[in-house]
């Protein structure tokens, strides 16, 4: 007879009330079963990571062009987006996580590609005050 050894233990079964008799908290299921946890947690820290983007955003990528993304917030078009002004910069928006004084930073609007900091997008929303 070939003795095997129960990760999960079997189901309830209501005619023969032996489920509890039979003991499997020994040493080698409780090895096996940290193991068996330990590897799939470390399967799903490592598939939950994010990479991180270095791809720096340019205006000539399709998805900028149509979001009218400029590196130079000075040299947007004024009759194509009456609304914009020289204050509103990436820096100054809610979607910029780059660090403060630094040049560039990732942008979640463009999936986290490195935008100029005097970028600007017609998706500007003004950052709010902390």
């Amino acid at each position: 007879m070939i003795r095997t050894i129960a990760l999960i233990p079997p189901p309830f079964n209501y005619r023969d009330n032996d489920f509890m008799s039979k003991p499997t908290n020994s040493r080698r299921v409780f090895i096996l079963r940290l193991a068996c946890g330990t590897s799939a947690l470390a399967a799903t820290q490592a598939f939950a990571a994010d990479p991180v983007s270095t791809e720096r955003l340019t205006e000539t990528d399709a998805y900028a062009k149509s979001m009218g993304f400029r590196v130079d917030t000075t040299k947007v078009d004024k009759a194509r987006y009456p609304r914009h002004t020289v204050e509103q910069k990436c820096s100054t928006c809610q979607l910029y996580s780059g660090a403060p004084g630094a040049e560039d930073g990732p942008c979640s609007f463009f999936g986290g590609r490195w935008v100029d900091k005097d970028g600007w997008c017609r998706n500007f929303k003004i950052k709010k005050a902390a």
